[in-house]
């Protein structure tokens, strides 16, 4: 994900690797420097490979760009529970995990609000349930938000219902590769978060989605929808829940 401002950005995770390059080199770099973006930080959620794997490329290209995560590596500046900072106007404030927590893995992904003072969304890495509870019971009040990523890639491991109201949004954005094998963003996850009147937007289906957000609310956009005509929607695709 790119949060850019006044000709600024910052990276929420880097996309995943594979033997002969990354995301980085193959999407990442390419888009920021087609949008003449200066890339100024990187928010790394969790260690997994599908949300780092681009993160040696991009430092390379940016060598000067901060990276904030929960992992304590060398070089990191915390994203944990209680971080505040500031960026181009914006609020940033890290809500999980705890401080102190030498843990790995889906459950101990960074989850920021970003917000506007008008507008605001919700990072949420690949938490699960477990963390979604121990999250909402210590810090439901800080949670709500006009957006929310879905967590896991819309995994039904993920977004339990109690998060989902939590968060009481007007949207839900799903990051997750076409006919993937574990068919996400999962069918059941789709229909809780439009029971409760969420707007569902999904990469696999609408390709790139793009947030605007002014003075006088937020837009959302999709590549497919504006570029493809919608009979090849109708037509081509797999029978699964991401197709």
């Amino acid at each position: 994900m790119v949060i850019e401002r006044h000709g600024k950005a910052l990276l929420y995770d880097t996309g995943p690797a594979w033997p002969q390059g990354d995301s980085g080199q193959q999407v990442i770099i390419p888009w920021l420097r087609w949008h003449h973006l200066q890339l100024q930080g990187i928010m790394l959620s969790h260690e997994h490979l599908d949300h780092r794997g681009g993160l040696d490329s991009v430092l390379q290209a940016w060598p000067q760009a901060w990276v904030r995560s929960p992992l304590g590596w060398a070089h990191h500046l915390p994203c944990h529970r209680g971080e505040r900072w500031q960026w181009q106007g914006l609020n940033f404030q890290a809500l999980w995990p705890l401080p102190g927590s030498t843990a790995k893995g889906n459950n101990h992904s960074c989850v920021v609000r970003i917000d506007d003072g008008r507008s605001s969304i919700l990072l949420t890495g690949d938490i699960e349930r477990q963390a979604e509870q121990a999250m909402i019971s210590r810090y439901w009040r800080h949670l709500t938000s006009t957006l929310i990523q879905v967590p896991h890639h819309g995994s039904n491991t993920s977004s339990s219902e109690l998060l989902i109201r939590r968060v009481d949004g007007a949207a839900a954005l799903a990051s997750a590769s076409r006919y993937n094998a574990w068919r996400m963003p999962s069918y059941k996850v789709v229909q809780r978060y439009r029971q409760r009147g969420y707007r569902w937007f999904a990469t696999p289906q609408q390709g790139q989605i793009t947030v605007v957000f002014s003075a006088e609310g937020w837009q959302i956009h999709s590549l497919r929808d504006q570029v493809l005509p919608r009979w090849y929607h109708q037509w081509f695709g797999a029978p699964a829940d991401n197709g």
